[in-house]
C-alpha cells in the first residue's frame, strides 16, 4: 500500500508539468479502456499518470 501512495504523491507533485489540453481520460485519449495494467494506481487516471512518467521523461503506456 504504501507502494501505491508513494506513487500517486509523486504524481501529483509533478501535475504542474503537464501541457495544458492533455486528455484526462482514457476515452478523450481514444481508448475504450486505459491500456495500464489494473494493478497500477493511475489506472484511468490520465494527468497523474502523464505526471508520473514525465519526471523520468518516458511515456505512458498509452502512447508509447
Amino acid at each position: 500500500m504504501a507502494t501505491r501512495d508513494k506513487k500517486r504523491d509523486r504524481a501529483t507533485a509533478n501535475l504542474a508539468s503537464v501541457p495544458q489540453g492533455t486528455p484526462a481520460t482514457p476515452l478523450a485519449r481514444g481508448f475504450a479502456e486505459c491500456p495500464c495494467p489494473k494493478e497500477c494506481t493511475l489506472h484511468g487516471d490520465c494527468l497523474p499518470c502523464v505526471a508520473y512518467h514525465l519526471r523520468k521523461h518516458a511515456l505512458p503506456r498509452c502512447r508509447r
